[in-house]
């Protein structure tokens, strides 16, 4: 297991510090006074039900959903009410679990919509670092995204995100749908870019166990609450991750 005691950077250089953020749809609170650190480099996995609030979290991180109150600081600066494309620009990546990629598009058109903030000169070399990544995406950079398998699929998806070399990604069911061996190969690969650039990650996922195996810490969350805070060590020793709910 990677990562499996909080480092001084977790502790000390936060890249993503949330205090007290709680969040709504209406009149329904989704989301009620969250308190969540990310370390610079740190991968933390955020658990729990469907309907606990997890895509929200992420959502209002990243500037998506706007009816929420609460401090989030990112790299030191306030980013509680910058907008999407801003964020997305100061180096927040944000991969949602539905419709990760452009179906029509072709998997290299994909990628490349993933280098916005990107110095062209630079473009090339980061296709060819995804390409020798996932091989298999090399050899279908022609075809549509929407005839790549699932897990074809969530490897582009990612590769989207690296393309424009984020300091925090933030992904959402990254494994949603896959068999466990390529849940597995998607996960090592978020860890490995993790450890070769320092990106920061919050992770949403129903694959615990993949989750937990890259993980440094772990936040359980029930209807909007955060319940426990602990290394992802101690939640893989438990028998049942779920006794929590």
């Amino acid at each position: 297991m990677l990562n499996t005691m909080r480092t001084d950077a977790a502790t000390d250089g936060a890249s993503l510090k949330i205090e007290g953020l709680s969040a709504r749809y209406g009149k329904r609170v989704v989301l009620c006074d969250i308190d969540l650190d990310v370390g610079a480099g740190e991968i933390v996995a955020v658990l729990g039900h469907n309907g606990a609030g997890k895509t929200t979290l992420l959502q209002s991180i990243m500037g998506i959903h706007g009816e929420r109150n609460g401090r989030i600081e990112c790299f030191g600066a306030d980013i509680s009410r910058r907008p999407y494309h801003l964020n997305a620009a100061n180096g927040i990546s944000f991969t949602p679990a539905d419709a990760p990629v452009f179906r029509p598009l072709t998997v290299e058109a994909n990628l490349r919509l993933g280098t916005y903030a990107t110095a062209p000169a630079d473009i090339e070399d980061r296709l060819a670092g995804v390409y020798a990544t996932f091989p298999k995406l090399k050899e279908r950079r022609l075809q549509a995204a929407g005839t790549l398998s699932g897990g074809e699929q969530r490897m582009l998806a990612v590769s989207m995100a690296v393309m424009n070399r984020p300091r925090l990604m933030l992904l959402d069911e990254p494994s949603i749908g896959l068999a466990p061996a390529t849940a597995d190969r998607i996960m090592s690969e978020i860890a490995a870019i993790s450890k070769a650039s320092g990106t920061s990650v919050l992770i949403v996922d129903q694959n615990v166990r993949s989750a937990l195996r890259i993980s440094s810490r772990v936040y359980f969350i029930r209807m909007g609450r955060i319940i426990l805070e602990e290394p992802a060590a101690a939640s893989a020793k438990r028998e049942h991750y779920w006794d929590l709910f």
